[in-house]
């Protein structure tokens, strides 16, 4: 009788071992479920208010345009254009608001960033540049030689335009519907630059050195007070013009976007940057006259970063918008992109 009773209890013990071990591996693996979950919801929140953070950042750029007084012209040195106070690290709400992009369009490096709204017009349209520049843009930037920048123009602008003639080393429908997968060519404007690499001729390697200076959005011109050296380069100038009006520009401490900066009231007195040749004068007034030239701009791209910092760590949400600035009333999206 007493060796029932031991073996019962050594069996409830035994049983007891086991109902706790189960127990315990259930706790363990329900805390590691819930951490997973808990960690899960904490991602969800911060990229919430990365979002927001970021949104915050387009209001805030959107402000300071209507806030412009100079709407006659639009340089780098006005608040909208580089302002690091306003801009750069800007904390709100536990986080931080970042705007920024690169005049030189060499992507964010930290040496050459300015921080604030980029405008569009400091481009070229790509979808109203004449053929003749479109290949000395061609040629300047991309590096290919004559005869490809000759056909790949054609190519471009058989693309834009909405006709089915084909140019001489251009391409129509016939071509894309040849090829596979087969596509039809568009014979209207390009709504985004990627759509430029389905064009004949156009490769990844040419599209990286030429998208920085284009833009699909029909601007009033280039402006001579905010276009990149590269852009002037691209449009004819020569080389020696071209740096002689990006450091008048900038003024005596050689930066762009400071208090400094000289100012094109019209984009004639481009010709003040001192004495021309005769060739560099005639570059000039042709671009004038075919009116490629502006000294304002009413379309800006935003890049909106908002950020959480957890020690060395940062943490970025970002928002690409582009805008059309608007008389008397808010502005037009013209482009938005989460990232």
């Amino acid at each position: 009788m007493l060796k029932e009773i031991k073996s019962q209890r050594s069996s409830v013990l035994i049983i007891t071992i086991w109902v706790l071990s189960f127990l315990t591996i259930l706790v363990i693996n329900l805390g590691s479920l819930v951490r997973g979950e808990l960690r899960y919801a904490d991602y969800l929140q911060d990229r919430l208010k990365m979002y927001y953070l970021a949104r915050a950042g387009i209001e805030r750029a959107v402000a300071e345009l209507n806030k412009d007084e100079t709407r006659s012209y639009d340089t780098l040195n006005e608040p909208w254009g580089n302002n690091q106070d306003l801009f750069k690290d800007f904390p709100l709400a536990g986080g931080f608001i970042t705007l920024i992009y690169n005049s030189e369009g060499e992507g964010y490096q930290e040496e050459t960033a300015l921080y604030g709204v980029m405008d569009e017009s400091s481009k070229i349209n790509i979808n109203s540049v004449p053929a003749d520049i479109l290949i000395i843009l061609l040629e300047r930037i991309s590096k290919v030689d004559a005869e490809e920048a000759i056909d790949l123009a054609a190519a471009i602008v058989d693309w834009r335009d909405n006709d089915v003639a084909v140019s001489t080393g251009g391409a129509e429908n016939e071509y894309y519907q040849g090829l596979s997968p087969s596509y039809k060519c568009k014979n209207g404007k390009f709504q985004i630059l990627e759509e430029l690499l389905l064009v004949k001729g156009m490769t990844p390697e040419i599209f990286s050195e030429i998208k920085d200076i284009i833009t699909v959005y029909d601007t009033m011109g280039v402006n001579v007070n905010t276009a990149s050296l590269n852009c002037l380069y691209a449009l004819g100038l020569n080389s020696s013009l071209c740096e002689r009006i990006i450091k008048f520009r900038q003024g005596s401490d050689g930066q762009p976007g400071t208090e400094d900066d000289f100012i094109f009231n019209s984009a004639a007195e481009i010709r003040n940057v001192g004495p021309l040749f005769t060739e560099e004068a005639t570059e000039i007034n042709s671009l004038i006259s075919r009116n490629m030239l502006t000294e304002k701009s009413d379309i800006f791209r935003i890049n909106s970063l908002g950020q959480l910092r957890d020690g060395e760590n940062t943490r970025s949400r970002g928002i690409i918008c582009v805008l059309k600035r608007q008389q008397d009333k808010g502005p037009k999206i013209l482009y938005w992109y989460e990232n």
